[in-house]
């Protein structure tokens, strides 16, 4: 095919990807306008490098579709230079390594629990002429079609490997179920198998079973673990399974084995041929081993560095994983509703989504009272058309990260989202996790996904097969109505009249009522900017402020905190249930012995105390991270007042605190080793040097600490040390680095005015209500 050719077969390939979902008029598409101010959304655009690359044999970049330039250049520019196709790759069964994604999967499966978050699956009821026999052919044909299903997980001190099992299609457990009276009684013991855990390192990662019911009918289930599927491969088992049922009850194929071989199913359709996970998750890591991802990873550091990991709109911290889940809609239904907000969105040139993420931001910055707030998205991450009908875990997450400190229009605000948008877009090939393991975020966050408790997805409808159009199958609860994070919001927009945003909330962590604020300030905001005028973003945040029932706040606290799990808890959460009406700003803490690290810490800290607030400031300072509050208030430049002190179960750290603390540690493993090495003596910081010459002494002393720890854990549990012990060995020298900082920090003088509440934890939840009420609020003013 010649480049003219190209050109004209591309143009058909968008327009009709623009107009797919509406049915428009091709008339009405323009190649002299972008994609967005077309009104195609980032779905549309991936549907439309599929099929480019499927009938033109070109790779195309999502994000290079999705940018500003005009689609006649976007059309010139990928004929005549298209993006290469990386190498095929293929390894060696059981020598392949998992994906990095799947590496946090078998750690977070080691855990109680996990079944609530890591399994997924789907439930169908057939209506009429159910054969049992067949449903269990399907499903046996099904894990023999998808390699990842056949795979078990394999650990060794190199490394999580995959490791094909040729005769798991017979040994997969389908369960034939007692007969239920009806459907609703269906789904206990359907619920009972998605709770039972997956042995991955033994078995099968999935398992199916049907339920009959006394009219005949009968529920179909299969439940897989999320190391081997995303939510796209549950649709795609799906579909395959009730393609291979039709098919078994056709007498014209004998054995199901021959439907791999077909390149279509009557009336079905194809079921096209299946490529192996293990090739995508062998050219990933030979990829990354290259380190063709290093600027990807410095992008999403740097992001990262802005916001914590523990960021939400939640009044209560802690994992949503497993809580019982509400649900909530907010519907652009009055009439012309609906395509206003897209109009606006193809007038700013920006897609309908960055649109209503920009209200979003906003609307948890109101709520949350955070400059920085950080938003996950999910991306199928499917960028390849060999991949569509691959059953494995492909997805990745983006975030997504606002910055309300910054003046300016709500227009120019909305269009730098959108641009956010597309760079994170075009760095989601690296699995995110390789970013949060190399930062250490998943010991730093108290919950299982970092950064990840607000997810806003565009959603889209897949489209039926044809035994749920004629009624034959419909879709069943699958009977888990839990929820993985603080809030998800899934946007439904068909192109026409619907438009709606559904949220899904924890009812322990987030609440009916503030599920109702946050969606209601984000309707304000998405309104505000629908109307135009060109505000400024301070005019938008006083908008979604007034809808959220949210005053500017009269005070700011600047929580210091210490570092890592724990089972109380946070001083944040505490302070934010018994000040509902302040300003809560979480300091950063040092976590490591580098003077130049401790430094820029240090720089932060006293950036964000500087920052203009409502009404009076506080700093309120936990246990160890108290003694790094007062360095913060005691080296304050300028001379404005310093903020109160107050001080919760204060510890000033000395070297006789660091030395008890890994005293304790290693008596947990040795009991009776010789600790003289680190004794306080040995271990005291000079203390007239300076921050170099304490960070050096303190280096010291934890080399030594590293090495008896290292000893300790090879004497308990062996060598070479296995997965656990690493990681036990990486988190208590990141805890024992935080407490060296602490008490690096100590030299320096305190402030002289400190308030303090010793012996308590937070915990005790209302002794310390009635006391920081008391300090900070003793009129009341605040609640």
């Amino acid at each position: 095919m010649n480049a003219e050719d190209a050109q004209e077969s591309m143009e058909v390939v968008l327009i009709e990807a623009l107009i797919r979902r509406d049915g428009g008029d091709p008339a009405s598409i323009s190649t002299a306008r972008s994609w967005a101010q077309n009104g195609g959304s980032s779905l549309d655009a991936y549907a439309a490098i599929m099929r480019i690359e499927e009938e033109l044999g070109l790779v195309v970049p999502v994000a290079r579709l999705l940018g500003p330039s005009p689609l006649s250049e976007f059309i010139r520019q990928a004929t005549a230079a298209p993006a290469s196709a990386p190498p095929e790759t293929t390894a060696a069964a059981g020598a392949v390594a998992a994906t990095a994604s799947q590496r946090r999967h078998w750690r977070h499966a080691q855990g109680e629990g996990s079944a609530a978050f890591l399994h997924i699956g789907r439930a169908l009821r057939c209506t009429r002429g159910f054969d049992a026999d067949r449903a269990e052919a399907a499903f046996r044909a099904l894990v023999a079609r998808h390699e990842s299903l056949r795979n078990r997980y394999v650990s060794t001190p190199d490394g999580l490997f995959l490791d094909e099992v040729a005769d798991w299609p017979e040994r997969a457990a389908f369960v034939r179920h007692p007969e239920a009276p009806d459907a609703e009684a269906a789904t206990a013991p359907i619920r009972e198998e998605v709770g039972r855990a997956f042995p991955l390192a033994t078995e099968p990662p999935v398992r199916g079973g049907c339920v009959p019911l006394v009219d005949g009918t009968a529920v179909v289930y299969f439940v897989v673990h999320h190391i081997t599927a995303d939510g796209w491969t549950v649709d795609l088992l799906a579909d395959d399974f009730l393609a291979l049922y039709t098919k078994a009850g056709d007498p014209e194929l004998d054995e199901l084995d021959e439907l791999d071989k077909l390149g279509e199913l009557d009336e079905l359709g194809e079921l096209a041929p299946a490529a192996p996970f293990s090739r995508y998750a062998a050219a990933l890591d030979t990829t990354a081993r290259a380190g063709a991802y290093a600027d990807d990873i410095a992008y999403w550091q740097k992001k990262f560095a802005r916001v914590s990991p523990d960021f939400t709109i939640a009044r209560r911290h802690g994992a949503a994983s497993g809580q019982r889940a509400g649900t909530s809609r907010l519907v652009w239904d009055g009439p012309g509703e609906a395509n206003a907000v897209r109009d606006r969105a193809r007038e700013l040139g920006v897609t309908t989504y960055s649109l209503l993420l920009s209200g979003l931001l906003a609307a948890a910055h109101v709520l949350s009272g955070k400059d920085d707030v950080v938003v996950m998205s999910g991306v199928a991450n499917r960028n390849r058309a060999e991949y569509r009908h691959t059953a494995g875990l492909f997805t990745n997450q983006i975030f997504f990260v606002g910055d309300f400190r910054a003046t300016g229009t709500t227009d120019s605000y909305v269009r730098q989202v959108h641009d956010d948008v597309i760079e994170s877009l075009a760095r989601s090939q690296l699995p995110i996790e390789v970013v949060l393991d190399e930062m250490g975020a998943y010991d730093m966050a108290r919950t299982l996904a970092p950064y990840a408790n607000i997810l806003f997805q565009a959603a889209e409808a897949p489209i039926a097969p044809p035994p749920i159009r004629d009624g034959t199958w419909q879709p069943h609860p699958l009977g888990t109505g839990s929820i993985k994070r603080h809030c998800n919001i899934h946007l439904e927009d068909d192109g026409a009249e619907g438009l709606a945003l559904e949220l899904d909330y924890s009812l322990a962590l987030v609440g009916e009522h503030d599920a109702a604020r946050l969606l209601r300030a984000l309707r304000a905001a998405a309104d505000h900017i629908v109307q135009g005028g060109d505000g400024s973003v301070s005019e938008l945040l006083a908008v979604v402020r007034e809808a959220a029932g949210d005053p500017a706040p009269t005070l700011t606290i600047f929580s210091v905190d210490y570092p890592g799990a724990r089972a109380e808890p946070s001083l944040a959460a505490i302070v934010r249930d018994s000040l509902p009406g302040a300003k809560i700003v979480e300091l950063p803490v040092p976590l490591s012995l580098d003077a130049e690290e401790i430094e820029e810490c240090l720089r932060r800290g006293h950036a964000l105390m500087g920052r203009d607030s409502s009404g009076p400031a506080a700093v309120l300072g936990y246990c160890s991270a108290a003694a790094w509050a007062r360095h913060l208030v005691a080296t304050l430049p300028g001379p404005d007042a310093a903020p109160a002190l107050l001080s919760v179960n204060d510890n000033a750290l000395t070297e006789t605190d660091w030395y008890e603390e890994f005293t304790d540690l290693i008596g947990r493993l040795t009991p009776g080793a010789d600790l003289a090495e680190v004794a306080p003596a040995r271990i005291a910081l000079p203390r007239d040097g300076d921050l170099s010459s304490r960070c050096a002494a303190a280096r010291d002393a934890l080399a030594v600490m590293r090495r008896i720890l290292e000893g300790a854990l090879e004497e308990r549990f062996g060598t070479p040390l296995g997965r656990v012990a690493r990681e036990t060995l990486a988190v208590q020298l990141k805890w024992l680095s935080y407490l060296g900082s602490c008490v690096v920090v100590g030299a320096e003088p305190g402030p002289v005015d400190e308030r303090g509440l010793p012996g308590v934890r937070l915990d005790q939840g209302p002794r310390i209500f009635a006391w920081i009420r008391a300090e900070l609020d003793p009129e009341g003013t605040l609640s």
